[in-house]
C-alpha cells in the first residue's frame, strides 16, 4: 500500500488512493468511509491525468449489464434433477 501511495504521488494522483478494513457487518462504517472519501476526492477536482477533450462520465452511455450480473441469475444456485 506504502509504495502504492507513492506511486499515486509520482504520476500526481496523491490523495486518491485509500485503502480501510470493513467487516460486513460494519454497514455503517461503510457508508461513512464512503461518503467521505467521495467528498475527499470530489475535493481533489479532476484528475489531473484526465484528458480535458474527454466526455464526463455523467456524459457516457455504458452497455446493458449481462443477464446474470443485473440479478437475472447464472443458475448458481439451481440443483440438477
Amino acid at each position: 500500500m506504502g509504495f502504492l501511495q507513492e506511486l499515486f504521488k509520482f504520476v500526481g494522483l496523491e490523495g486518491r488512493l485509500r485503502l480501510e478494513w470493513i467487516s460486513s457487518a460494519e454497514a455503517t462504517k461503510f457508508v461513512k468511509v464512503v461518503t467521505e472519501f467521495t467528498e475527499q476526492i470530489r475535493s481533489l477536482g479532476p484528475s489531473p491525468l484526465a484528458k480535458s477533450d474527454a466526455p464526463p462520465l455523467e456524459d457516457l452511455e455504458l452497455p446493458p449489464l449481462p443477464q446474470a450480473a443485473a440479478g437475472g441469475g447464472c443458475g448458481c444456485a439451481q440443483t440438477a434433477t
